[in-house]
């Protein structure tokens, strides 16, 4: 009987085998659970990125779009758009190849009226040249100015802004 009642005692605890089975799992679950996070932090990062970027792109233009459609004379040498206002300022945008345009006023003694600056992706391509907005006369008669700026994220979808002087009466 001795026998039997060996057999019939139950044993409290796991086995060895067991807990390893169960950490790993409980391990393989944290490491996934780890690299998801970093995921969507990584994602979260890069849409607010892109964010601010949309944004000062926006900004630009609308400040490029004033500038041009109140400047008398408009000049492009490379990536450097000089205005020159009625009012006897000169507004100067200048592509940095580092991360920026700049913007600065200046009067008609170069003192510096004021500057900005925005932030664009270093790896975008941007391309900056005048377009005559007929072909009868393109000499004497105004240019628009055209920014095609090629995101990183999206180079088969560049953003184009075209600006235009006001036309005389």
């Amino acid at each position: 009987m001795e026998n039997g009642a060996r057999r019939m005692t139950r044993r409290n605890g796991y086995t060895l085998i067991e807990m390893v089975i169960t950490l790993s799992i409980v391990i393989a679950m944290l490491g996934g659970t780890l690299g998801l996070v970093r995921l969507v932090r990584t994602s979260s990062k890069h849409a607010s990125d892109a964010a601010i970027h949309r944004q000062e792109i926006r900004r630009l233009a609308n400040d490029l779009r004033r500038d041009v459609g109140s400047a008398g004379a408009i000049e492009v040498v490379e990536l450097r758009l000089i205005l020159e206002s009625t009012n006897d300022s000169r507004i100067t945008y200048e592509f940095d190849s580092e991360t920026w345009f700049s913007r600065s006023i200046k009067s008609a003694d170069s003192k510096q009226i004021a500057s900005d600056r925005y932030l664009i992706d270093e790896r975008s391509q941007v391309k900056l040249r005048l377009q005559p907005i007929s072909d009868e006369n393109p000499e004497t008669e105004p240019s628009l100015v055209e920014l095609t700026i090629t995101l990183p994220d999206r180079p088969s979808q560049p953003i184009q802004i075209l600006a235009a002087p006001r036309m005389p009466n």
